[in-house]
């Protein structure tokens, strides 16, 4: 199978069963290791070449290299955010700008991860403005595994907790990912269990909470008292039926049930839920075991 082809390339480079005609160069301008490699040609004798180019055997999958390379050769392919990408190929150059050591590759991976599982309440309630990755179904599930592999433990949070927004099946079975059937570890499901069930504790005090405000008439409600009463009882209801995660979300996404609030009753409802926001985020880290969230910036400034 032939990829990216450079009719005027000077080195072949053989990744299983493709072949990529490229420039020694330029690769070796981006790449230390490839700098390193390329230095010393292998002699001519017993070695494949192509019309006078050297073929180099490199033992990384064909489906990684060829978007490495793009990401290399074509300046359009991988650009940082806010241009979209995809996730494949998000995990494909971070592998192998890690392995042969291209910084700035390496570095709009990270971005891209981060404009989707950002670190901060902000960026969360942005986020899907923001994103660069597109919401396929199940992404978490395959975010999980490159933030794991690669050690981006500030990722975690966030991924962990749009893991809890899915149903619980797909935790304790697995979850489909285009053709890839992705089944989490026992670490990665004890952390995704303990963590759910105390998101969904959150969620219950929450729930008694809105049903505490719904106890009696609010001092200065200006509208129809049963009116305001009928609204945020059944926005606690809604709330207490859910067994998955979804609060961070919860005031964006009822906000036309809040429109049947006064506005006295609907700012003492907006300051509940924005209270309960913060509160779930600063406390997200600790919930899924994890450093807080002071740490896990320093670890993403410094992979930066």
């Amino acid at each position: 199978v032939v990829d990216l082809w450079f009719e005027d390339g000077n080195l072949i480079l053989k990744a299983e069963n493709s072949l990529f005609r490229i420039y020694s160069g330029l690769l070796a301008a981006r790449s230390s290791v490839f700098k390193d490699m390329l230095a010393f040609p292998p002699p001519a004798e017993g070695n494949e070449t192509f019309e006078g180019c050297p073929i180099v055997t490199v033992y990384d999958s064909a489906k990684d290299m060829n978007s490495f390379l793009k990401a290399v050769f074509d300046s359009s392919f991988f650009e940082p955010p806010p241009t979209p990408t995809k996730l494949p190929i998000v995990e494909s150059v971070l592998r192998l700008s890690l392995k042969y050591d291209v910084p700035y590759l390496r570095r709009r991976a990270l971005l891209h991860l981060s404009s989707t599982f950002p670190t901060t309440l902000a960026a969360w309630k942005l986020r899907e403005e923001h994103r660069t990755i597109p919401p396929v179904e199940n992404t978490p599930f395959a975010a999980l595994q490159i933030a794991r592999q690669f050690d981006l433990p500030w990722l975690l949070p966030s991924i962990l907790y749009c893991i809890s927004t899915h149903s619980f099946e797909k935790t304790l079975d697995s979850a489909l990912w285009g053709k890839e059937e992705i089944s989490m570890d026992w670490e990665a499901k004890r952390m995704s269990i303990l963590g759910r069930q105390k998101i969904l504790l959150r969620q219950s005090g929450i729930t008694m909470a809105m049903m505490r405000l719904s106890a009696g008439q609010v001092p200065g409600c200006t509208g129809d008292g049963n009116r305001c009463l009928t609204t945020k009882l059944s926005c606690a209801n809604t709330l207490g039926r859910w067994d998955v995660a979804g609060f961070l979300d919860y005031p964006e996404e009822h906000r036309d049930v809040f429109s049947g609030l006064c506005s006295t009753c609907f700012g003492q409802f907006k300051d509940l839920c924005e209270g309960n926001c913060e509160s779930l985020w600063n406390d997200l880290p600790s919930i899924f075991g994890l450093p807080e969230w002071g740490l896990l910036e320093k670890e993403r400034a410094l992979a930066l």
